[in-house]
């Protein structure tokens, strides 16, 4: 069986601590993409939890929303008071 290249850009930081890990468990990048992939394959989905950062909840979105409405009201409140919570 040949195998295909593939190639992808990343954080220099990422890669570092990414190869540390895969090293230390024995592994490398090329061992942990076609891990990754046959899961994929064979599960039929991302083989880990995706999750939305959670500075776009709704809850998040809500309290920005708040702050934002009061320091438009209040334009001479300072940014500390901005951060406090409700």
């Amino acid at each position: 069986m040949k195998d295909t290249k593939i190639t992808a850009r990343m954080d220099p930081e990422l890669k570092n601590e990414a190869e540390e890990l895969l090293t230390d468990m024995g592994l490398n990048f090329s061992v942990w993409i076609n891990i990754a992939t046959k899961a994929l394959v064979n599960e039929r989905k991302i083989p880990f939890e995706v999750k939305a950062s959670p500075f776009y909840s709704d809850e998040n979105i809500r309290v920005l929303r708040t702050r934002y409405e009061k320091y438009k009201k209040e334009a001479s409140i300072s940014h500390h008071k901005l951060l406090e919570d409700d």
